[in-house]
């Protein structure tokens, strides 16, 4: 696989079924998951090269059964590709701090991925991390949306006579 777009849409099966033969075939040793954010207690999604990723494919699909991602769009330039997609799932395990609901998700994301020799080195990605949070019933968010709330409509009585 030297075609940088088929690589990076390969990554997206790879995160569906945690293949790790396919990840030693399109994860660089010295990958880097820059969206990576670990619980302290594993310290494992930060990892380099394809323990890293698979990692990150283990933590998502624990989260969400059924797991999918839905290719909307592949642009690459030179070694550079990116991949708009939606995530789907439904929200089965444990995901940042939040017990399972069994709500279905649909993520929106943004995937930028530096490739070369056929193999991924690095990730990036924009994501609708707030609304994916608001699908789960966040408290967090909740909080802060009654939070918001309040002080919009104590601000409206500002200045008005």
């Amino acid at each position: 696989m030297t075609d940088p777009k088929v690589v990076a849409r390969a990554s997206f099966r790879l995160i569906e079924t945690g293949d790790e033969e396919l990840a030693q075939q399109i994860i660089a040793p010295d990958y880097v998951n820059q969206e990576a954010e670990d619980d302290p207690e594993d310290g494992e999604r930060q990892q380099r090269g394809p323990a890293g990723f698979l990692a990150t494919s283990r933590w998502l699909r624990d989260a969400f059964s059924n797991l999918r991602f839905e290719l909307q769009e592949t642009v690459a330039e030179g070694s550079t590709v990116m991949a708009a997609a939606v995530m789907t799932g439904q929200h089965t395990g444990s995901f940042n701090g939040i017990e399972p609901t069994g709500r279905p998700i649909t993520h929106k994301q943004v995937h930028i991925f530096t490739i070369t020799d056929g193999q991924i080195n690095r990730h990036r990605a924009i994501r609708d991390d707030l609304g994916l949070l608001l699908q789960l019933g966040s408290k967090l968010v909740n909080n802060a949306r009654a939070a918001a709330a309040t002080s919009s409509s104590n601000q409206e009585g500002i200045g008005s006579s």
